[in-house]
């Protein structure tokens, strides 16, 4: 085996560089921005116009991989070809421009999901673009094969090259005390796996794909692969599968959630097994392949059924998500190819070019994912308070009104939770996950007309003051409920209440007053001293299994009744999250051989394990007046 020359290796470089110019200038475009922002990480104030530039090169690199492979198949002339790859520029500078562009975007999770799709559409595209035209499924096989060795040759290169320059830059380290910054280490990484893999994987491209379609050698390691380790694992989990089904079927067990995702996986796993089976199957020796292929597509149709089941079980109870949506869709796809191969088609070009036309499908209009999981979502949210008197005439009944005045340093009101009680903890639960979703992927425009004021221009004001606000809280509380989740039947729940910040403390005829801070670790018993004209006393908190506050002076001992406290918390606010409690409601007194004592919770946090009820923290004001 002759290695290859110097000579050699430039001479590849070089026919890479003028075959894939663009998809080399997007990788290198990528690297630079990349190294850069790791030099200046710390003056970079906006991360959203680098990280929008830098997935756009990295999309850059297999749309322009695309266009090249296409005018090569195809024989474009120089205008055509260059008149593609200006086309495929102005794809790329339409999503980096609908890609979120500054800090305060009330939503950026939708752009970078259509972003994905995008980028999946582009590599199947990848797949089967230079192939549109007449079968050529041996062609089209071989092209996908060579892209998938490629890669993992690539990988391979860059891995070991990427470990062999570390180990050297930790010699130099080591043996001649030269500084090496940390820096250096990933920026050797970004090269390596940016540009060097990238050229690298380019330089194996054929430049005659035409001969592929006459190539009919295969690699007898692909089918091993295919053989003994795909093809058992596949086995094995229709086993599992089809035994859960038969067991949901004889017990008429509702089907988890999860089997929703096993079902898919597998199916994606079978349909590689077939893909890389497909041109051994064509050989009269291994006339099996074709009769397992088929047997296989004959097996997703009650797992098919079995997903739709599952995931409309979920849909009904909780509505439509994102996830939800691509679920469905997939089961959709899996049934059209699952139909398209046991009708005796083999064209299997059909695999990855429903997909790309699927996913492009679902990634806009009114039937999109997008649009249908916000509307389902919005909807839901709308019945609940309706149904449960929530909402007149369109609008939040008891609606919290944020006092201007606290506006933009924090969100105050005279009055909150305004509608404590009236949802039962598990809709209040789905309220709260209804809305925190709707703020994570879609923005809370679809329920803002439910409310009087306009919450949005109040975010907004906040956000320019660069005081951050979770929007769902704050939608969630003007609702006049409390952002919190309730812990149902739960062993191990937290809940709070904390007073009115803004409230004055009147010291009436109390000398003294001292700011309090307990937290008990794990049960243990917490104390505290307080030092009043050089005499001691000691605040005892959560002594021995008891809820209590105890105020010590040698053996003079005053309990606060922290727990009967506590109990009237409970029963006037229920166990949540509560704040800006009337100080009234708030407070402890007592007294002792010297002092009268009064002691004003700030904030209390409980958990409540096992049924036992345990303070973790107590934070308040003791004020204290020497008695006579």
């Amino acid at each position: 085996m002759n290695l290859p020359s110097i000579n050699y290796l430039l001479s590849s470089a070089k026919k890479s560089l003028l075959r894939f110019p663009l998809t080399l200038l997007s990788a290198f475009c990528g690297v630079c921005l990349a190294i850069y922002m790791v030099e200046f990480e710390d003056a970079i104030t906006n991360y959203f116009p680098y990280i929008n530039s830098l997935i756009t090169f990295a999309l850059g690199i297999p749309l322009f991989f695309c266009v090249s492979i296409i005018s090569s198949k195809r024989d474009f002339g120089i205008a055509t070809s260059i008149g593609s790859h200006v086309v495929a520029a102005l794809v790329l500078l339409a999503i980096f421009l609908s890609l979120p562009g500054a800090e305060n975007t009330h939503n950026t999770a939708i752009p970078y999901i259509r972003y994905g799709i995008f980028n999946i559409i582009v590599h199947l595209l990848v797949s089967f673009s230079p192939y549109l035209k007449g079968q050529q499924l041996n062609g089209f096989w071989n092209f996908n094969k060579t892209l998938f060795i490629r890669i993992l040759t690539s990988i391979l290169y860059s891995g070991f090259l990427y470990v062999g320059l570390i180990l050297a830059l930790s010699a130099l380290h080591l043996l001649f005390d030269i500084d090496i910054k940390d820096e250096l280490y990933f920026e050797l990484w970004i090269v390596i796996i940016g540009l060097f893999n990238t050229w690298f994987f380019l330089s194996g491209i054929p430049e005659d794909i035409e001969q592929l379609e006459d190539n009919h050698e295969y690699p007898k390691g692909l089918k091993i692969f295919a053989q003994y380790v795909l093809l058992p694992l596949l086995v094995l989990y229709l086993i599992i599968l089809y035994a859960y089904g038969t067991k949901i079927t004889l017990l008429w067990d509702w089907p988890k959630g999860i089997v929703s995702y096993l079902i898919s996986c597998v199916s994606v796993l079978g349909i590689l097994t077939v893909l890389l089976f497909y041109p051994y199957g064509e050989m009269k020796e291994n006339s099996w392949i074709k009769k397992s292929s088929k047997v296989f597509y004959l097996l997703l149709y009650p797992l098919i059924v079995l997903l739709f089941f599952a995931i409309g079980m979920r849909i009904a109870d909780y509505g439509l998500t994102i996830n939800r949506y691509v679920i469905v869709l997939l089961g959709i796809w899996l049934a059209l190819v699952a139909t398209y191969f046991t009708m005796g088609r083999t064209n299997i070009k059909f695999i990855p070019m429903s997909l790309a036309v699927t996913l492009a499908l679902m990634s806009f209009g009114p039937w999109g994912m997008f649009t249908m999981s916000e509307k389902s979502q919005a909807s839901r949210l709308i019945s609940i308070l309706d149904n449960n008197n929530l909402l007149k005439d369109g609008k939040v009944v008891n609606e919290v009104v944020w006092e201007a005045d606290s506006l933009p340093e924090w969100f105050y009101t005279k009055k909150e939770n305004t509608n404590r009680g009236v949802l039962s903890d598990s809709l209040h639960n789905e309220v709260y996950s209804i809305v925190n979703y709707l703020d994570d992927y879609h923005g809370l425009a679809s329920i803002r007309p439910i409310f009087q004021q306009d919450l949005d221009s109040l975010i907004v004001i906040s956000l320019d003051s660069n005081k951050y606000r979770n929007e769902a809280e704050i939608y969630i509380r003007s609702m006049g409920l409390s952002y919190s989740y309730k812990y149902i039947n739960s062993s191990n729940a937290y809940f709070s209440y904390s007073s009115d910040a803004a409230a004055v403390i009147h010291l009436d005829k109390f000398d003294y007053l001292k700011r309090i801070y307990l937290y008990n670790y794990q049960g243990e018993a917490t104390d505290y001293t307080v030092e009043i004209e050089g005499s001691s006393y000691q605040l005892l908190f959560n002594q021995g299994d008891s809820l209590g506050l105890s105020f010590i002076n040698k053996g003079d001992t005053t309990n606060l009744f922290l727990d009967k406290k506590v109990d009237e918390l409970i029963e006037s606010n229920g166990k949540e999250y509560v704040s800006n409690l009337d100080l009234s409601s708030m407070t402890l007194e007592g007294a002792s051989n010297d002092f009268e004592l009064k002691f004003i919770i700030t904030d209390i946090q409980l958990q409540e394990v096992n049924d036992t009820l345990k303070s973790t923290t107590l934070n308040g004001d003791l004020l204290l007046k020497r008695r006579k």
